[in-house]
């Protein structure tokens, strides 16, 4: 189903109350269990059977890539990972007989993306190691970009500036594929929050300016609005099958 108007989308959740209580559990739990860790080496820690790990996001990453236009040359991946999403594409070019795309990705964990080239050795494929806030993203080179199950670790705060460089980085016409985890109520919002406050302060290592793995989804609608403000001018909402994930397609 894919709707410009969030309100005609099916419940994110099936049970709200099952999941919000199941949410407070986990959290507890984790807060209990001590400090958040760092972004990057909390993927390094967990990259064998990372893959197998991801695949129950399998859909996400089918509807991701089956939304990338058959004529893009140029694709940006934001937090590209071991390539998920471009496995997808493979297969979809392969089935299409079309040809893959040349792909810049941007990452801050070595050890996934290894993996990423090992799995695509044949592919015009490049990586830029680091934070996506910060690596040059370049000015309209991409005809589409796209984020799996990425975004949804900062605050809205934190996506403005990131949205705007990717607004600037497409070329006039393009398309931001934004696919990610969102929070089914506003009390998922600020339970979620709560936990990265907590689990985030407890990391003494962690500068001011440093990531910790700790999901702070928000409302999808709130980032569709950040994504207009960054300069999109139309945000469509796209079911994915999988329960609490939407693709957001944002037009430039």
């Amino acid at each position: 189903m894919i709707t410009k108007n969030y309100h005609e989308l099916p419940p994110l959740r099936s049970d709200m109350e099952k999941h919000l209580a199941d949410t407070r559990a986990y959290i507890t739990q984790m807060c209990e269990r001590g400090a958040a860790e760092e972004m990057s080496e909390f993927f390094t820690r967990r990259e064998d059977g990372y893959d197998e790990h991801m695949m129950q996001f399998a859909p996400c990453y089918d509807v991701t890539a089956s939304h990338i236009p058959a004529d893009c040359k140029n694709l940006l991946d934001l937090g590209c990972g071991t390539g998920l999403e471009l496995d997808a594409l493979d297969r979809i070019c392969k089935r299409e007989n079309r040809p893959f795309p040349r792909v810049v990705g941007v990452d801050m964990t070595q050890a996934l993306v290894d993996q990423l080239y090992a799995k695509h050795p044949d592919k015009d494929i490049t990586v830029k190691m680091g934070s996506y806030f910060e690596v040059p993203l370049g000015t309209e080179m991409f005809d589409c970009a796209v984020s799996v199950e990425s975004i949804h670790h900062f605050s809205l705060d934190e996506k403005l500036p990131l949205f705007r460089r990717v607004y600037d980085a497409l070329k006039n016409g393009g398309i931001f594929l934004q696919c990610d985890y969102f929070a089914a109520c506003e009390e998922e919002v600020e339970m979620c929050e709560e936990h990265w406050r907590i689990r985030r302060a407890m990391n003494h290592d962690i500068g001011e300016d440093g990531f910790v793995h700790v999901d702070r989804p928000k409302m999808a609608y709130d980032e569709a609005a950040v994504l207009k403000e960054a300069g999109f001018s139309e945000v469509l909402y796209c079911t994915v099958g999988v329960e609490g994930t939407l693709l957001l397609i944002a037009k430039k």
